[in-house]
């Protein structure tokens, strides 16, 4: 397979994704705060929490719920920018849904990792959400915050931790396989809008 074809098959493997969830949410009901699939920086990401604030402020939520909202957005924005892989081009491809309905606010990214950090990954939300509590995910918060358990890029899924402990559980998360080097992970939170 060609350099370039398997380029092609990356590119065209995130946006049916992105298509398709666009009509799955649209389906449902949803009315879209954001969908945004395009390149990830510091200046996209001020752009977008612009975006974010203005049209959130537009429906009756607490301030409660729009501090939750802005906090993951802006955690799952700097996660696509700093963790999200590029591929062979130094292209990174990823997305961010924002949909809502009357009951929930669903907050949901998608990037390219690669596939020998899958498990790892997988093993951090594996065990955010094994916990049966609040409490308990707090816990296992501050023993990771006093351990100063630190990777080389940052928290060491303590940013995942903390949005674990402001959405209802479960974080939902899958990967599937796109070709030898990278998969897609996909992750989504949510939030209750009547808490």
């Amino acid at each position: 397979m060609s350099k370039s074809k398997t380029y092609l098959t990356e590119n065209e493997f995130f946006r049916k994704k992105f298509e398709n969830l666009l009509e799955f949410f649209s389906k449902k009901g949803y009315e879209f705060i954001l969908a945004y699939d395009g390149v990830i920086n510091q200046s996209t990401i001020s752009r977008l929490e612009s975006e974010v604030e203005e049209k959130i402020l537009q429906y009756n939520y607490s301030k409660s719920i729009i501090k939750k909202v802005f906090f993951i957005t802006v955690e799952l924005l700097q996660n696509l920018f700093i963790h999200g892989a590029e591929d062979h081009t130094h292209t990174k491809h990823n997305f961010i849904i924002i949909a809502r309905n009357d009951q929930e606010i669903i907050i949901l990214t998608a990037n390219l990792i690669e596939n020998k950090n899958v498990e790892k990954v997988k093993n951090i939300f594996d065990t955010i959400n094994s916990f049966k509590s609040y409490e308990e995910l707090k816990r296992y918060y501050m023993e990771r915050l006093e351990n100063n358990d630190m990777s080389d890029k940052g928290g060491a899924g303590l940013g995942f931790i903390t949005i674990g402990l402001k959405t209802q559980p479960p974080l939902n998360y899958k990967f599937e396989k796109i070709n030898d080097t990278f998969s897609y992970f996909e992750l989504s939170a949510k939030l209750l809008t009547n808490d």
